[in-house]
């Protein structure tokens, strides 16, 4: 999951937007692990940049890239050396078309290998730390050998509530995620569906249901097929509740993975086992003045994955309460700058054992519209 691509872009294009706007944004978290982890403590500096610029009045280009730096503190330097990753990030680039103003927009897009994609054996030691979903690093990955998609979105009313449908297939580039390997890593195409609903249900109250199926042919490492993501279902709930001068929104969302997961992380590829994200929370936006307002919000994630490729059950592998607060001040008619801070507790489980972590993450987020 990279949190920070998905706070500077969307998903999918947003039908009708067409506005130029210049998103930045310096995210840092570390997160300390109790006596007997692996890890002590582990940091990392992420600084996205998006760039969406009009094509037009029915094409737009949304391009996005950046940097990010981990450091690893080991808790036995004998068995494990102090670490450190950085580097850029790959460079994604989409372009939307509007067909049906409105209704329907298709899109071409495309990842440059700019980032850091192959990295030293000694480092993979890191990414049962790195991979853990509940704690949810955010930025995963620093880069790949590259991809190519193509899709679309639509939206059409029912009644006083829209109906949105998307479907993406992406192909991606091989490469090599660690020095010591012959042989290159050739990620499986995906296709990937999206339906979702939103619409009100009182005069302030708002609803918005979402979910998908994505479907990738196995990995291959060398030519050999290795595991890879296979089935993967997500599902997403936010129910809005307009209090006063505040909104009130909860949500849930569901991640389930079918199949062993060969992931890209920042430090190499791993492989994930089946397993499950369920997450919840709220976060209350409160209006301070016309150009200030305040967004205190609180989540807890839980993980299960499989203990082995043989046991169909999933067990709980580590659990995280998150809670923090964003301050958005409008600088004037064309500039918006976001504050962010979160607190972390939580444990991870490492073989049998589960251990205590504790963390925060903290951003400045500046968005410019010309």
């Amino acid at each position: 999951m990279q949190v920070v691509l998905l706070a500077l872009t969307a998903a999918s294009p947003a039908l009708g937007q067409h506005s130029e706007r210049l998103r930045t944004a310096a995210f840092f978290e570390q997160y300390r692990f109790a006596p007997g982890y692996v890890v002590r403590s582990m940091s990392e500096l992420t600084i996205p940049v998006a760039l969406e610029v009009a094509l037009g009045r029915r094409a737009s280009l949304v391009l996005s890239t950046g940097y990010a730096s981990v450091d690893l503190t080991s808790a036995d330097t004998v068995q494990l050396a102090d670490q450190q990753v950085e580097g850029t990030l790959d460079t994604e680039m989409r372009l939307n078309l509007e067909l049906i103003p409105g209704r329907l927009v298709t899109f071409l897009s495309g990842a440059l290998p700019t980032g850091q994609q192959t990295v030293a054996e000694e480092e993979l030691s890191v990414l049962v730390a790195l991979t853990n979903d509940a704690i949810g690093f955010a930025t995963a990955s620093l880069g790949t050998g590259g991809s190519a998609g193509t899709g679309f979105s639509a939206a059409f009313p029912i009644g006083r509530f829209a109906v949105g449908a998307a479907a993406t297939a992406l192909y991606s580039l091989p490469y090599q995620p660690v020095l010591s390997q012959t042989g290159d890593l050739r990620p499986g195409s995906e296709l990937r569906l999206r339906m979702g609903l939103e619409g009100p249900l009182a005069a302030r109250t708002y609803l918005r249901v979402a979910g998908s199926i994505a479907a990738r042919q196995k990995d291959q490492v060398g030519g050999v097929t290795a595991h890879g993501v296979g089935h993967r279902a997500i599902g997403y709930l936010t129910l809005e509740q307009g209090m006063g001068p505040a909104l009130v929104s909860l949500y849930a969302f569901n991640v389930y993975r079918g199949t062993p997961q060969l992931e890209p992380t920042v430090l190499g590829a791993a492989i994930l086992p089946r397993g499950n994200l369920l997450a919840g929370g709220v976060n209350v936006a409160v209006s301070l003045n016309p150009a200030t307002s305040l967004t205190p919000r609180v989540e807890y994630r839980l993980s299960t994955a499989a203990p082995s490729l043989e046991e169909p059950g999933l067990l709980r592998s580590g659990a995280v309460l998150r809670a923090g607060a964003d301050l958005r001040r409008r600088l004037g008619r064309d500039r918006a700058l976001v504050i962010q801070g979160d607190l972390v507790r939580g444990d991870a489980l490492q073989g049998t054992t589960f251990y205590n972590v504790t963390g925060f993450r903290s951003a400045v987020q500046l968005e410019i519209i010309p």
